[in-house]
């Protein structure tokens, strides 16, 4: 249940220039079965990551990074700061609600097109959380923010032929299919809704 060029960005200063910082989410993201927090939050954090970096799933289906310690881990969440003020790229960790200590995933993007507004998104959830509707709770709501909120106005995830429990989440978080790449790679993509093709008013769901 992963996909997309997480934990694997280049550095800030290998990032072309004036790109516009990017926020944390506030007030923060929280769902019913996920919600999302900055990494670093507590000591565990970096264990949690290398942990994950060591799944032979994650590895398999993230550009995870060759060295994957658990110094590697907290050199890398120490990185999160610069590579948000740099406007290259965002992670959030996914929690229990209610139990931010804990580290279930991960969700983020890498802005590919700036000028067109046009991030990747990724993601990937631990072992133990998977199978719950998570991921799609996390990538469902961390997009809502992305495409709301921030200078993205689309947002986009290449996913293996052979990794579908990734497209279900995609799908789940309403990205359509957008195609497919020469290697059999599946698009899911997700636009901004024009202000103006906003529905007006409120429902409670």
């Amino acid at each position: 249940m992963q996909t997309g060029p997480i934990d694997n960005q280049p550095a800030p200063e290998d990032a072309p220039p004036a790109r516009a910082p990017i926020p944390l989410p506030w007030p923060p993201i929280i769902r019913e079965k996920a919600a999302l927090r900055p990494w670093g939050a507590t000591p565990a954090d970096a264990g949690a990551l290398a942990s994950a970096w060591a799944d032979p799933d994650i590895g398999r289906w993230c550009a995870v990074p060759a060295a994957r310690g658990e110094d590697d881990a907290a050199r890398w969440i120490s990185g999160e700061g610069a590579r948000r003020d740099s406007g290259l790229a965002m992670d959030l960790a996914i929690t229990q609600p209610g139990e931010s200590e804990t580290v279930l995933g991960e969700v983020g993007f890498v802005v590919v097109e700036p000028q067109q507004g046009w991030a990747e998104i990724g993601f990937w959830v631990a072992p133990s959380a998977r199978g719950e509707g998570r991921a799609s709770s996390a990538v469902d709501a961390f997009a809502d923010w992305v495409l709301a909120d921030l200078p993205i106005t689309r947002l986009f995830a290449r996913v293996s032929k052979d990794n579908p429990a990734s497209s279900v989440v995609a799908q789940r978080a309403h990205f359509e299919r957008a195609g497919e790449l020469p290697d059999g790679t599946l698009v899911w993509v997700l636009d901004r809704v024009p202000a103006d093709e906003t529905p007006g008013g409120t429902v409670g769901a």
